[in-house]
């Protein structure tokens, strides 16, 4: 992998349970009765219960670097009610197994959690990590260019986002995107700009 490419920032961390969980068992239900009361079913927020406290247990053990254990609990997270936290969790986990080769698995886990969280720039930046990693870097820059454009204030996304472009040749792009990342106060943004002017 050339030296541009390994600048790149690889993996956004674990997240915090997705308040997504909450919004998805917020309606009830209303039904009208034959004496014209109305009664209320409220959905079962057990499951939604259940899953947050297994995303919970999943990042104490991973901060406490217990890995397998964490991955357990975002496995059964998801098993409970599927959420794009839980997902996102289980694709930190793959990257965290970098020694087994199991960054398509990460990319599936991030691209499960888009499903239920389409907009997030964290989700996109972890793809496009996997990416590089399999040396994907059409592929990275598709997702690097998503996570832009649903953050464009991430400093940190458009810094990766210049190495990349100009890994590929890019230059004048990689010029635009380092720039925006001096701007957003990513510190090396301006060394690697000043390294680029020599190229162009």
């Amino acid at each position: 992998m050339s030296n541009i490419l390994k600048r790149v920032v690889l993996i956004r961390p674990a997240i915090r349970p997705s308040a997504s969980l909450k919004r998805a068992c917020a309606r009830p239900s209303f039904q009208r009765s034959t004496n014209r009361s109305f009664s209320v079913n409220f959905p079962s927020f057990g499951r939604f219960a259940d899953a947050e406290e297994q995303i919970k247990i999943g990042a104490d053990y991973m901060n406490k670097g217990s890995l397998d254990m964490a991955m357990n609990s975002f496995h059964k997270s998801v098993q409970a009610a599927p959420s794009g936290a839980g997902y996102f969790n289980i694709g930190v986990c793959y990257f965290q197994m970098d020694y087994a080769g199991k960054h398509k698995d990460a990319i599936k886990s991030f691209e499960r959690s888009l499903e239920y969280t389409p907009n997030s720039a964290d989700a996109h930046t972890n793809i496009a990590s996997g990416y590089l990693m399999l040396k994907d870097t059409t592929n990275a820059i598709k997702h690097l260019e998503q996570a832009s454009n649903f953050n464009p204030l991430d400093g940190e996304v458009q810094y990766n986002l210049a190495c990349v472009y100009e890994a590929v040749g890019r230059l004048q792009d990689a010029k635009i995107r380092f720039e925006r990342a001096g701007l957003m106060g990513i510190d090396r943004a301006s060394t690697a700009l000043e390294k680029l002017k020599k190229k162009l």
